[in-house]
């Protein structure tokens, strides 16, 4: 597939990539980290180089956690909590000055934010994503774009999964969103910059 993308109207949401994911101290448990890492730090440097918008999103619960709802119900531990180090943004894909932060309480990152404000704002339709965990918040916060009439990619090796199984599942179930939705990082770089990056 040949990735047109049009850079005036096309942002980049970068999901929960947060410390505890990538130093393993974390109550969550991933798959993927260490091949994602050096990808998505290409995929931010593309963006950057690019002057996309770019828009960092993360989890955080109060410490008094009244605000988990049904989260704690399945198979997830108390996680993420805004007295935690581990919840901070990891410092190698942290936000720098000009990009755009977003806390979120819920797993989509639409879900009681003003991401939807945000986006109309900065007069874009499409959003690439990438970030953890796939088969949770980058694939809630994929079909919410979709029923908000949003363009949407998700960059499959840029994203960890709770399982593998879970995370080839949930790109499938974003690809049947949107036809196309599933890219790599090096059609990603590519489309924005013209330049194929290296292995």
């Amino acid at each position: 597939m040949n990735l047109k993308l049009e850079q005036n109207k096309t942002a980049l949401i970068c999901v929960d990539l947060q410390t505890g994911a990538f130093t393993g101290d974390c109550t969550l448990s991933y798959v993927g980290i260490a091949q994602l890492l050096p990808k998505a730090k290409r995929v931010l440097a593309a963006a950057r180089q690019a002057k996309l918008p770019i828009i960092h999103c993360k989890e955080v619960h109060r410490k008094e956690m009244v605000d988990f709802g049904r989260e704690l119900d399945g198979a997830e531990p108390i996680h993420c909590l805004e007295t935690w180090a581990s919840t901070d943004y990891y410092c190698e894909l942290a936000p720098i000055d000009g990009e755009f932060t977003i806390s979120k309480r819920r797993y989509s990152c639409f879900f009681g934010t003003d991401l939807e404000i945000l986006l109309r704002g900065l007069k874009v339709d499409t959003l690439v994503l990438i970030g953890m965990m796939t088969n949770v918040c980058v694939h809630y916060t994929a079909a919410d774009a979709h029923q908000h009439d949003y363009h949407f990619h998700v960059i499959e090796d840029c994203c960890s999964g709770s399982d593998w199984d879970a995370h080839w599942a949930a790109l499938t179930a974003m690809e049947y969103l949107q036809t196309g939705a599933r890219i790599s990082h090096a059609a990603f770089v590519e489309a924005i910059s013209g330049k194929v990056p290296a292995a």
